[in-house]
């Protein structure tokens, strides 16, 4: 059984080997940032007292409204119909309008001076290191992890210019801007389902940086769960993010995976495939270590250590190769704040 000196020491190696970092809804939720069951609710609440006169789209609502009922989740729900345009378009809106205005409330306390949870964490990565570049990639919307970014001295790149109507640029080279003075290393955010600033307007895509109202004739560009999920990710900026995101994976030192559940099936494969093919360390943070965690880390992977609530106001660490977790009573590291005590 590995002793908690040891274990500790590994996890502040795995982080200051400058790991990718994946974000999942998990590092959100302590923001009050709705789960799939919140955003759940809000569309069944909508759909049920706004019924549509199209016959087709009012078909996919019923079915959609009874797998809920049956105790799916809401990406099971959706993955189960085949929803109409006007549905998806409306799912759309109605995520949108319900996640900004909670990332709305963490943007007035940022400008308060509140500081984000991940700001220690990213600090320590990169601290004094010019050229350090770290890269994030995020399954969420909201831009918990930008407004983090923003209190360090690190160069921001999500992959838009920095003007008041930002572009996607298509032939990214994150390496140039962990040079800019007096920026001390570059933050790279990859946000593979999107962001609640970014827009469609017809076949453009802009950025439009603190936005609480969608601009006339924009669409919100952001992938919601469902059948379209993977369709829409081979439309750009999402197909031009999923490969930069392939190719970081491929040369990652190490994943740390914050709220992650692995359940984004065109997302992980690559980071476990690269884990098994090299033993390159895979370090979760998580309140519950899900189905999905357990069928694609702790059966498929040799080298991972998963930090998870043990239930009683402790923690439990399970480590590749240890058939029992390691119990540390009376002590939270599952979360953000947590792991930073370790490092």
């Amino acid at each position: 059984m590995i002793n908690k000196e040891k274990l500790f020491t590994q996890i502040q190696n795995i982080i200051n080997a400058n790991p990718v970092i994946v974000l999942g809804s998990g590092a959100s939720i302590s923001y009050n940032i709705s789960s799939m069951w919140d955003l759940a609710l809000e569309l069944k609440s909508f759909f049920t007292a706004n019924p549509y006169s199209n016959e087709e789209s009012q078909d996919c609502i019923n079915k959609f409204i009874d797998n809920l009922n049956a105790g799916l989740g809401l990406e099971e729900a959706l993955l189960k119909i085949k929803v109409t345009m006007e549905v998806e378009l409306k799912i759309v809106e109605l995520v949108w309008n319900k996640i900004i205005k909670q990332d709305k409330e963490i943007y007035e306390k940022v400008k308060q001076g509140e500081e984000i949870n991940l700001v220690s964490l990213f600090n320590h990565i990169i601290y004094g290191r010019d050229s350090a570049i770290l890269n994030i990639v995020s399954t969420n919307y909201d831009k918990i992890a930008e407004y983090a970014a923003s209190q360090t001295d690190a160069f921001l790149n999500t992959g838009f210019s920095h003007n008041l109507r930002g572009v996607f640029f298509t032939d990214l080279n994150p390496k140039l801007y962990a040079k800019l003075k007096p920026y001390t290393g570059c933050i790279n955010i990859w946000k593979v389902h999107g962001s609640l600033d970014w827009f469609y307007r017809n076949e453009d895509i802009f950025c439009f940086p603190n936005t609480y109202d969608i601009p006339l004739g924009c669409t919100p560009c952001i992938i919601t769960p469902g059948t379209n999920k993977y369709e829409k990710t081979q439309n750009e900026p999402h197909r031009s993010l999923l490969s930069i995101v392939d190719n970081i994976f491929n040369e990652a030192s190490g994943f740390l995976c914050i709220g992650y559940g692995f359940n984004d099936s065109h997302v992980h494969p690559k980071l476990i495939n690269h884990s098994k093919k090299k033993r390159v360390p895979i370090l979760i943070v998580t309140k519950k270590a899900t189905d999905s965690i357990k069928d694609s880390v702790m059966k498929q992977c040799g080298n991972y250590i998963i930090i998870e609530d043990d239930n009683h106001n402790g923690t439990n660490f399970w480590i590749s190769n240890e058939p029992d977790a390691l119990n540390i009573p009376n002590e939270i590291y599952w979360t953000t704040e947590g792991l930073c005590k370790i490092i």
